[in-house]
């Protein structure tokens, strides 16, 4: 398996492992067929986010898979998701952006952690859609609870002024595209919003990889 993850032959999918030679989005057709498409808009209540997007439902499956891809060290998942996601950029014409921002974790989990997996995402899209990515513009200066252990009340409390902008000039007057993994409360990306355009972003477009909500 380590040498499948080294040295890809694009031909097994990098969810189940399994050799396959149908693959798509480098997963095989039963991995495929226990995702939940939905590449839509779904509206979030920020004046300061211009539109959002989400790639899939956030199903067990895709639930099982993420925390695999954040904290079981399956950092090679980024392939597979990420071009999920460049399909809901095509889907929607989403093109208006001058940058992309992954939205960031504190450095010291990353440090524990090894990556950002919202980094992961951007990178490969922004090659795609031939734009910038800046990884260290947007941090996360504050260390916080893991939201998905806290209430809607307690994630909107347990981001503020947590996070900050470097080099605010990186981002005065862009359009930018926020990328994160997964859309639940919106907390995350209202603050992170809040925060580039307050910092003087244009405008704010936000790209998640998964959503809990279905409508």
């Amino acid at each position: 398996m380590i040498d499948r993850l080294l040295y890809p032959k694009d031909n097994f999918c990098y969810i189940c492992m399994d050799e396959s030679r149908n693959l798509k989005h480098s997963l095989c057709t039963e991995c495929r067929s226990r995702i939940e498409e939905i590449h839509k808009e779904f509206k979030i209540d920020s004046p300061y986010i211009k539109k959002c997007y989400s790639s899939f439902f956030y199903n067990n499956f895709i639930k099982d898979s993420i925390h695999r891809f954040k904290f079981e060290d399956k950092s090679y998942l980024y392939r597979p998701f990420h071009s999920y996601m460049i399909e809901t950029i095509s889907h929607n014409n989403l093109t208006d952006f001058d940058i992309i921002i992954p939205v960031p974790i504190h450095w010291r989990k990353e440090a524990t952690r090894g990556y950002n997996q919202a980094y992961l995402l951007a990178k490969p899209i922004a090659m795609k859609m031939e734009k910038n990515v800046l990884k260290d513009c947007l941090v996360k200066s504050r260390w916080t609870k893991e939201q998905n252990t806290l209430s809607a009340y307690e994630r909107k409390r347990n981001l503020i002024d947590s996070f900050s902008v470097k080099k605010r000039e990186r981002i005065q007057d862009k359009r930018i595209l926020l990328i994160d993994d997964i859309f639940t409360t919106g907390s995350t990306l209202k603050i992170c919003s809040q925060t580039l355009v307050e910092a003087g972003a244009a405008e704010v477009m936000a790209l998640t990889l998964t959503s809990t909500k279905i409508e």
